[in-house]
């Protein structure tokens, strides 16, 4: 039986019990939950929808194994936006299917009916985290916050895994029907996770101030080893994904769940702007798209739907899917609805509500090709990486100014004449490269400091070596402030060993 026939036998179910007009909370309607899908809805943030995806538009399946899992068991939309620029506005309008609007507050007092007054009407008990908004009312979860909490603090600790698998915990088989709701922290900056799950440096501010902030977006190379970070986090995304998938297996909820798993708007890398979360005509093909999955009850085969959906969207999705409706007026359409196949233009509200960012579909997709082929050039592809160094990230440690280097003795380049001198530098948590544990959460591939003696304005192509290999290459930079030269590495993971590591930073001619 396929997934779309096996979801119309439920709906047949349900409507027959619904057809006696139970009413939420009553024991009638609790029995009904043995018919009602768990549903999952996972919403993960600052994340491009490009960040999975080869130059050809499909999903790197070596470097994001398990997105490329959840598409071959859910229809994958790859033409999906956001509707805001900014997760004070999106996650609100994904919640309540309602467009951002000016003078709102990000909480219950501006956001209500939502998903959660859809859902516990239909019997549901909600498991929720919201990172960064307060829409589910204290009435149907008890203890929530009517305030949002503060971000900033969120995001510099190191607590946003735990939360991630505090809440996974919670998925389980229960007796009523359960709504999870989980907005991820994920993969916005700090970027200090690894594909492995590890941390680059220690959780708390980073070693240099403002290394990704509007004063050095200017200097392409730092550019370049921020979008590095940024993609090595969006490995360790994957992996919570995979957790996720896996619980839901082992509790035998897979197939019944309803998942959807999306996010609240992209980011962008341009070099010499202002800002990189705020969309524009020059960066609407990098923050506008957004991965969309959406996994029907009783799916488990691989669909993809080219329709221009909107995140705003999943509120009138998930009503579709589950056979309800939703009671109040609100802007979004199904994803599998004529509406949504009908759309050839996308827009997006501006930051200050005064208009819109519209650009058509066919544009929007040859726009994102440029820039995948672009990215692909930089950071390299999973399967060709696979293929020449053995390993899908090998090619991504690769940015920097001289990259042939990589993997050459640093005693040979020492003598070979050129000019490559040891650079006088401090390196910030130095002491951690004394004692390298595989039981240690923090595996500091992050090689950050600053240069001594270097005058003003003038900058070094380095290469840093690790017990006598050269392993990445940089430029370091400044921010015109009178502050020092700065350097930044980024390692691949397999360049430390356990115990003592030799560091070496060398200037190249």
């Amino acid at each position: 039986m396929t997934w779309r026939c096996w979801l119309a036998a439920e709906l047949v179910a349900a409507a027959a019990l619904l057809a006696g007009c139970t009413l939420p909370g009553t024991e009638e309607q609790a029995h009904s939950a043995e018919l009602r899908p768990p549903v999952v809805l996972v919403v993960f943030d600052e994340f491009p929808a490009d960040d999975l995806l080869r130059p050809d538009g499909s999903i790197d399946a070596e470097r994001f194994p398990n997105f490329a899992k959840l598409a071959s068991i859910s229809t994958w939309f790859p033409n999906a936006t956001t509707v805001f620029d900014s997760t004070f506005g999106a996650v609100p309008a994904i919640l309540d299917g309602r467009m951002p609007r000016p003078r709102t507050a990000t909480d219950v007092r501006s956001h209500k009916p939502s998903i959660f007054h859809v859902l516990h009407r239909l019997g549901y008990e909600v498991f929720k985290v919201e990172s960064a908004s307060a829409v589910c009312p204290p009435s149907i979860c008890p203890g929530a916050r009517t305030r949002r909490p503060g971000v900033l603090a969120r995001l510099a600790g190191g607590g946003r895994p735990a939360r991630f698998h505090k809440w996974l915990g919670a998925i389980r088989t229960r007796p009523q029907p359960a709504f999870y709701f989980h907005h991820s922290l994920m993969p916005h900056e700090p970027w200090i996770y690894l594909p492995s799950g590890r941390q680059s440096r220690p959780a708390g501010q980073d070693p240099i101030p403002d290394i990704n902030h509007a004063v050095g977006f200017g200097d392409p190379d730092l550019t370049d080893q921020n979008h590095l970070r940024h993609l090595l986090q969006v490995g360790y995304t994957d992996r919570l994904v995979g957790e996720l998938l896996r619980r839901l297996e082992r509790t035998g909820l897979l197939e019944r769940a309803l998942i959807v798993v999306t996010a609240d708007h992209g980011y962008s890398f341009r070099v010499g702007v202002e800002s990189r979360r705020r969309i524009g005509d020059q960066n609407v093909e990098e923050i506008a798209p957004v991965p969309l999955f959406v996994k029907a009850p009783g799916q488990m085969e691989r669909d993809v739907n080219p329709s221009a959906v909107r995140n705003i969207d999943l509120m009138a999705t998930a009503a579709d899917l589950l056979g309800t409706r939703v009671f109040y007026n609100q802007d979004g359409r199904s994803a599998f609805s004529r509406e949504a196949r009908a759309r050839r233009e996308i827009e997006v509200r501006t930051r200050d509500y005064a208009g819109y960012v519209r650009i058509g579909v066919r544009e929007l997709r040859q726009r994102r090709a440029a820039r995948r082929r672009e990215n692909a050039e930089l950071l390299g592809v999973g399967e060709d990486s696979a293929v020449l160094y053995g390993d899908p990230w090998a090619s991504a440690y690769r940015v920097g100014p001289r990259p042939e280097l990589l993997g050459r003795r640093v005693g040979a380049l020492r003598r070979s004449g050129a000019g490559v001198a040891d650079a006088a530098a401090t390196v910030a948590n130095q002491g951690l490269y004394a004692h390298v544990s595989a039981s240690d959460p923090v595996l500091p591939t992050r090689v950050t400091g600053s240069l001594l003696d270097v005058p003003a304005g003038e900058h070094r192509d380095l290469a840093l070596a690790v017990n006598g290999v050269v392993r990445a290459t940089s430029r370091s930079f400044d921010f015109d402030r009178g502050e020092p030269e700065y350097f930044s590495f980024q390692l691949p993971e397999t360049a430390l060993r356990p115990g003592r590591n030799r560091l070496a930073i060398v200037e190249l001619p």
